[in-house]
């Protein structure tokens, strides 16, 4: 029994010994530096980002659809918030950094585009719900845009599976940086006011849809 309770008291004290030493280890590793790619990194500086839309360059803008992501986003049954992307994006954006509330946008969404990773959901919804072939096309017009701090109210026109209206869709400007814009936008509706009401509310009403694009200069 001695020999047994003199092997265990000898296991704890190294133990503790090696607690002790961790911080002293811990302390003496350097910090690494995250691993930056050097040419990258000297082209991101020369870029010179201004969030500053009064250097802006008035002019026509073409949505880049590279950098651009429309997303749709719904609560099921309560316990998660599905999404859905779509793939095929198009819009122009008129500005002028001395009248920006008068900048003009228009957005085109193809509705066969949709995409949730899952081709044969994919055509279900775009065939059974969004009616795809009766309503080829979700636009979005703007009509006025306020700037109320550092965000931007573009008020519009919603043209939704054959109805038109008003949404309003809040905006965040990210920057500009030589002849290319980036915003981050976010707007809600009813899906129901737009004819497509299948399946409430075990699939929620409401819809959300997150934007992040670019436009470039033409």
């Amino acid at each position: 029994m001695l020999f047994v309770n003199l092997k265990l008291v000898i296991r704890t004290a190294a133990f503790a010994a090696l607690l002790a030493a961790m911080p002293i280890a811990v302390a003496g590793q350097k910090e690494q530096s995250p691993v930056e790619d050097a040419t990258a990194a000297t082209q991101y500086k020369a870029l010179n980002v201004s969030t500053d839309p009064k250097v802006v360059v008035a002019g026509e803008y073409k949505l880049d659809p590279h950098h651009t992501s429309v997303i749709a986003k719904l609560a099921h049954m309560g316990l998660s918030h599905y999404t859905l992307r779509f793939d095929a994006v198009s819009g122009r954006f008129a500005f002028d950094p001395t009248h920006a509330t008068a900048s003009d946008v228009q957005i085109s969404i193809d509705p066969k585009s949709v995409d949730t990773d899952d081709q044969a959901f994919d055509k279900r919804i775009a065939n059974k719900y969004l009616e795809t072939d009766k309503y080829p096309a979700i636009a979005f017009n703007s009509a006025t845009v306020k700037i109320v701090g550092d965000h931007i109210l573009v008020e519009g026109i919603l043209d939704f599976h054959g109805v038109k209206k008003p949404v309003v869709l809040n905006v965040t400007y990210r920057g500009f940086a030589q002849s290319r814009m980036g915003f981050s936008g976010e707007a809600t509706f009813k899906r129901s006011e737009f004819g497509v009401g299948e399946w409430i509310p075990l699939e929620a009403d409401e819809v959300t849809i997150l934007v992040e694009t670019e436009f470039v200069k033409t």
